[in-house]
């Protein structure tokens, strides 16, 4: 991510967002929150969630329809007769630089959905000459990042496919998922920071990958976890 960040920050735009989603079975209806790796501000992804926006968001409903082709963002929001929770969420989008951007929909073989999305605070019409500019090069870093991700974190596999985690590691992944650190957890938690380490130790052990971002990946993957 930081070096795909670095790279899209060479072409004009300023964040990089990486979302995985399971296989919808009902894109009408309610999303499920989907596993995002992002450099967007925090303050707006905590906002994102707590509200639920996926559910509102037309760019997301409209990668989970299966397509292939970029989705150019302000033209989304254009087609769409916003209602008062989409004003919402556009106005406070706007407020911390979140607003023209263009995202890659990407269909995994078992139907699970990935996306890449870059964004840029620059105003509409700048906004728009480099995202015709660099939309080439968008869709092919795009995919070069999904590519590595889905090999390092999606698809591994290992003789024990249905690992089990205790309460407390799965109470201690969640927060890892929400971008805690060792020593938020341990004061959620009200436990030491050695505790929350050995959990940490077990859950990288149970789940066999190296890190904490690959643990909620492949928990997330298996189904040991929802967001």
């Amino acid at each position: 991510m930081t070096i795909t960040r670095r790279h899209v920050g060479q072409l004009g735009f300023r964040n990089v967002v990486f979302t995985y989603s399971k296989r919808s079975r009902n894109v009408p209806g309610e999303v499920i929150a989907a596993l995002r790796y992002s450099s967007i501000p925090p303050a707006w992804e905590e906002r994102y969630r707590d509200m639920g926006y996926q559910n509102d968001c037309p760019i997301l409903r409209e990668g989970l329809n299966g397509g292939s082709l970029p989705l150019i963002w302000q033209d989304i929001w254009d087609r769409v007769d916003k209602n008062a929770k989409q004003r919402q969420m556009v106005s406070e989008a706007a407020e911390l630089g979140v607003v023209h951007g263009v995202s890659i929909p990407i269909r995994m073989p078992n139907g699970d959905i990935c996306g890449v999305g870059v964004s840029t605070d620059l105003g509409s019409v700048e906004a728009q000459q480099v995202i015709e500019a660099h939309l080439p090069m968008v869709f092919l870093m795009s995919h070069h990042l999904h590519a590595v991700i889905a090999d390092r974190y999606l698809m591994q596999t290992d003789e024990d496919e249905n690992p089990r985690l205790t309460n407390s590691e799965l109470d201690c992944l969640h927060w890892v998922a929400e971008g805690k650190g060792t020593w938020e957890i341990s004061k959620i938690q009200g436990v030491s920071e050695n505790t929350v380490k050995y959990h940490l130790r077990n859950i990288l052990s149970k789940l066999n990958v190296n890190n904490r971002p690959a643990a909620v990946a492949r928990a997330f993957r298996l189904g040991l976890m929802r967001f």
